[in-house]
């Protein structure tokens, strides 16, 4: 019988390297790169303004950009490209005056409705390893900061209502006006003329008592000038006597 085999020294086992070599060799095969995503900034814009579509947690090994307008870079109209050696833009089919910077980001100015949609980025490595990612671009009509739809529809109304009133107070004014100038000139149509000075008071009166006519005196005038004998008959004789 053969004396006991003895432990290595330190109590470790030859399989308890072995182990630890294939872990570290299983840790080094792991992939170290993330992949990169687009999200755009502003996430919706108003029509005019400028959108940025930045590429986050993109390599630095990266040799070439490519941006499509669709969900996926294959059978996508290619908007532009970009080489990080020569750095360079170099337009596609569907360019339309975007600029591509050296960190992948594309950049839009003066955004219109046709716009939106979705837009995905091509990058190539040193190793011409590919990959992508897609993000949104949101463009909506350019309404008042702040306001929905529903209160700025209000505000017109109100606005419209309010020069409404104003033009019918306009012509409320100029009707009272008009009737005004014509009632004055009426009054001073109706007014009797002023009296002659020497010939009666000077002031104005706007009634007065008839003036007799001239039918009135006319029988006392006939009795003067046609005298008749009769008329000694008529006369109280006893006032003679009692004086």
């Amino acid at each position: 019988m053969g004396p006991p085999s003895v432990a290595p020294h330190g109590g470790h086992r030859p399989w308890q390297g072995l182990l630890i070599t294939a872990s570290l060799l299983t840790f080094w095969d792991l992939p170290t790169t993330v992949q990169f995503t687009i999200e755009a900034l502003p996430s919706s814009a108003a029509e005019g303004k400028d959108v940025l579509l930045p590429a986050r947690n993109i390599s630095e090994t990266i040799q070439a950009y490519y941006w499509h307008k669709g969900q996926t870079a294959e059978g996508s109209p290619l908007i532009a490209g970009y080489l990080t050696d020569v750095q360079v833009n170099i337009p596609g089919t569907a360019y339309s005056g975007e600029t591509i910077y050296p960190n992948g980001s594309l950049l839009f100015q003066n955004v219109t409705l046709e716009d939106t949609g979705s837009y995905t980025l091509r990058t190539i490595n040193a190793s011409y390893d590919s990959d992508q990612a897609t993000g949104q671009l949101h463009v909506h009509q350019n309404n008042v900061p702040g306001l929905p739809v529903g209160a700025v529809a209000g505000i017109v109304t109100g606005v419209l209502v309010g020069a409404a009133l104003v033009a019918a107070l306009v012509c409320f004014l100029l009707l009272a006006r008009t009737g005004r100038a014509s009632i004055q000139r009426d009054l001073r149509e109706e007014r009797p003329p002023a009296s002659t000075p020497g010939h009666g008071p000077s002031h104005r009166s706007t009634f007065s008592a008839p003036l007799p006519g001239p039918r009135t005196a006319t029988p006392m005038y006939e009795e003067l000038l046609h005298s008749d004998a009769n008329i000694y008959c008529r006369i109280d004789h006893k006032a003679d006597v009692v004086s």
